[in-house]
């Protein structure tokens, strides 16, 4: 109950609606199970980051008591140039204060945080409670923009990926490979090594299209044929992940298609193309290898026997969690 007697309302800032990224749908499922679980007794009210809030929602804000902003880059050095977060000087004096799940800073460009930026996080981001970041390079940049109110619990998809779940997960390679490649960060060089590599040593290569223009890049690469193509839903890339009868590996440079495919128990490999898959490679211990490394690691690691062993910050995602037990 909040000073007034009544029950608590928790606003949703949802990062999936209106994103061309199923990227984000995969966190918002996964951010969804969190709240369900932590946020299981309060009323809640559902609002859009990629979207500019209307008066409608205004009037909402005035019910909630916090709001939570789930997951991917809303954060950037300079917020009023780039709107992945959909976010306007206005809103900053109606949103009720916001805590951040899981939230990551979206460029590791050594850019200062301009004024605008720390103004705008000190008007909205809540003082009173912690806040979850994706990886220590958000947590550092907050920090540095004057927080200390933050917890690297890493993105809220790998909070389930325990030893438990990791020991479930195999060595040894499968026989099949669903690939997913990034449009927005391509390396036609590299990328065509990568399908070469997938194609000699799998019987048969899925692709799935995470991101919009995905399946166009894979088309100029000359590679779309080759592959059986899934539908780009996520539902369809699930119903895959999730037949078991079938021996199979991810192999990609989407980070949350890479995850999406752990929490299923599968081997992967996920290719990093930036700081995200790997500042949480560096923290968590994910299965990434760097891009631009040496090539010829990719096909050793598709054909060598490797465990899963993802480092959970436990403690911080407890602190987080039952900060609100006593609200």
């Amino acid at each position: 109950m909040n000073q007034a007697g009544c029950m608590f309302t928790a606003g949703i800032l949802d990062t999936s609606t209106a994103s061309t990224n199923s990227g984000d749908q995969i966190i918002m499922d996964a951010a969804a199970c969190v709240i369900e679980e932590v946020f299981a007794h309060y009323r809640q009210l559902r609002f859009f980051s990629h979207e500019r809030l209307s008066s409608h929602s205004f009037r909402l804000q005035k019910l909630v008591d916090f709001n939570i902003a789930c997951g991917t880059n809303l954060l950037h050095s300079h917020m009023g140039l780039v709107k992945q977060w959909n976010i306007r000087i206005a809103d900053a004096f109606f949103l009720k204060p916001v805590i951040l799940l899981g939230v990551g800073w979206r460029s590791q460009a050594k850019r200062k945080t301009d004024i605008y930026t720390r103004w705008l996080l000190g008007r909205i981001l809540s003082s009173r409670y912690s806040h979850s970041v994706r990886d220590s390079y958000s947590e550092s940049r907050l920090r540095d923009a004057g927080f200390n109110n933050v917890l690297n619990t890493g993105c809220p998809t790998i909070w389930k990926l325990d030893n438990n779940h990791c020991n479930q997960i195999p060595e040894r390679k499968g026989k099949h490979a669903v690939v997913v490649l990034t449009d927005y960060s391509q390396s036609r060089e590299r990328d065509s090594k990568l399908m070469e590599f997938v194609l000699e040593k799998y019987e048969k290569v899925y692709f799935w299209g995470q991101g919009i223009h995905d399946r166009q890049y894979l088309h100029t690469l000359g590679y779309l044929h080759k592959v059986e193509e899934l539908p780009p839903t996520l539902k369809a890339y699930t119903a895959l992940l999730a037949d078991r009868d079938l021996s199979l590996d991810y192999i990609g440079t989407r980070l949350h298609g890479g995850i999406r495919a752990l929490q299923h128990r599968r081997r992967s490999i996920i290719v990093g193309v930036d700081h995200r898959a790997n500042s949480m490679a560096k923290d968590f211990n994910l299965p990434v290898i760097d891009r631009y490394g040496d090539i010829t690691f990719l096909e050793q690691r598709i054909t060598e026997d490797f465990p899963t062993d993802i480092h959970l910050p436990t403690e911080q995602i407890r602190i987080w969690c039952e900060q609100f037990q006593t609200t």
